[in-house]
């Protein structure tokens, strides 16, 4: 393979994308800042969402799309194999990058501010919306975990039962949550607080009106719903002044600008994918945090002390509920001293803008590195079919050449007896072995190519109608003086 080709487009990818999110980022701070601080709100381009870039719906969305766009070219089998590659991909890259994130968050916390720390946990999605990232920019990981072969469908089971059963229980809990907490709930009729969020949400540009109402079954003023239209705003039945509630307003705007319900999507889609690792499901309640501390810091951004205090009391005398789909002032006792140090006394946060560039950079460069693989055995087993004729063989490189239009039965079965019981580990499909690369032995087969070069060798499945080819690492040096030998033999 070209590496000097992929490591450049990786490069270009990497630089593209480091600067793609940190202008969308710098972008969005300072219009936040802006609004927090003068209350000038009106924007150019008319926007009422401040999230950074796009939806983090694009990660889920973009599996379906990867199945969607290889079923009708790579045949289901293909299309199937390359959504597991791809997810298996995912939980090596969640789980790696996850956990790195909740080692280094205390000292990111008291360098960046609240919305980069917030930010650094959905840069997975920016990686992976683009397809050709994963695609084009492969290469063999030199790390490959690998399955045990007979265990493989089992495992893929237990693991798409546990997706299912995570996401089903999400689903459920949203709407038991949704409908206990709306059954009984009225509209707002007090004139100043009607008006004073109408002002906000207009403030807020938001083109479409959120439903304010109170209920009696919730503690915490909350926002729960996926969409502008199914949308409430829930305040719970006690009486606060014009001042808190302009507080509490703001606070949820700053949700529903983000498209922070969408960002809970993004980690019950991460809870499923990693449900068996308890480290995953630690670090996205950390990133559940970062999400009210965030809003936290723009609320009071430039706030004078009475203001701060009366928030932080605010904090203090709500309990929250934040199950569901749903995004809550006052909702993880947990982190509560650690947001009341954060409106009380902030200190000094740089935005955080270069550090989310370099982190980009990082997860581009190093994402694949480490692979894993359901499916290893020798060559014959699980890679060349069971009668092989080829019809041309070709060996060429580093000094070798030869080549063999239609070989006997004794040369193809020479060949056979030398390729059959080297140990292989299944990388990908989709992908093959360059022809440039070097030395490189080549058989034409009924309906595809076989590829063998040094650590891999690639095939297009003969077998099938349509064009797919896999890549496999082989796990032991090849003998190319014992494979000109035998191509010598049968010119």
């Amino acid at each position: 393979m070209n590496y000097v080709i992929i490591w450049a487009f990786r490069l270009f990818e990497a630089a593209l994308l480091a600067f793609g999110v940190a202008y969308a980022f710098h972008r969005e701070w300072t219009y936040e800042q802006q609004v927090a601080l003068t209350g000038y709100t009106v924007r150019n381009n008319g926007g009422r969402y401040t999230v950074i870039w796009l939806t983090p719906w694009a990660l889920p969305l973009m599996v379906v799309l990867l199945w969607l766009i290889s079923l009708p070219f790579s045949g289901l089998a293909a299309a199937n194999a390359l959504v597991a590659e791809f997810s298996l991909q995912l939980v090596v890259l969640l789980t790696c990058y996850f956990g790195a994130l909740l080692l280094l968050l205390p000292l990111l916390r008291q360098k960046i501010s609240a919305r980069a720390c917030a930010t650094l946990w959905l840069l997975p999605i920016f990686l992976y919306y683009n397809l050709a990232v994963w695609q084009r920019g492969y290469l063999p990981p030199p790390v490959v975990l690998r399955l045990p072969a007979g265990l493989a469908p089992l495992l893929a089971g237990l693991w798409a039962a546990g997706f299912c059963a995570v996401v089903l229980w999400h689903m459920v809990s949203h709407l038991r949550f949704r409908r206990a907490i709306l059954r009984d709930a009225k509209p707002v009729e007090d004139p100043d607080t009607f008006n004073l969020w109408c002002d906000e949400q207009r403030n807020a540009l938001l083109k479409r009106h959120i439903r304010l109402v109170t209920s009696p079954h919730v503690t915490s003023p909350l926002t729960i719903g996926l969409t502008l239209r199914s949308m409430r705003t829930v305040l719970p039945e006690r009486a606060y002044t014009l001042d808190q509630y302009r507080l509490i307003f703001r606070h949820e705007l700053r949700h529903v600008q983000r498209r922070d319900v969408d960002t809970k999507c993004f980690y019950i889609f991460c809870k499923a994918l990693c449900w068996f690792n308890p480290l995953v499901w630690i670090a996205l309640n950390k990133a559940s945090a970062d999400l009210e501390l965030s809003c936290d810091e723009m609320v009071v951004l430039g706030a004078a002390e009475d203001t701060r205090k009366e928030y932080a009391a605010l904090l203090l005398d709500c309990a929250g509920d934040d199950r569901g789909l749903s995004t809550c002032l006052s909702a993880s006792a947990s982190s509560l001293r650690r947001r009341l140090k954060g409106v009380v006394s902030p200190g000094e946060h740089t935005a955080g803008t270069k550090l989310l560039a370099l982190v980009m950079t990082l997860l581009v460069l190093c994402s694949g590195l480490v692979g894993v693989s359901f499916r290893s055995g020798t060559l014959g087993e699980v890679v060349l079919p069971a009668q092989v004729e080829p019809y041309f063989v070709s060996l060429r490189g580093d000094g070798l050449g030869g080549s063999v239009d239609e070989p006997s039965p004794g040369v193809t079965q020479a060949l056979l007896d030398y390729l059959s019981p080297l140990p292989v580990t299944r990388l990908a499909t989709g992908q093959q072995v360059w022809g440039s690369a070097q030395p490189v032995l080549t058989l034409y087969l009924p309906g595809g190519w076989f590829f063998l070069t040094d650590g891999l060798c690639s095939i297009q499945n003969p077998m099938s109608d349509q064009i797919t080819s896999v890549l496999y690492r082989v796990d032991e040096p090849v003998d190319w003086d014992r494979l000109e030998a035998i191509v010598k033999e049968g010119a």
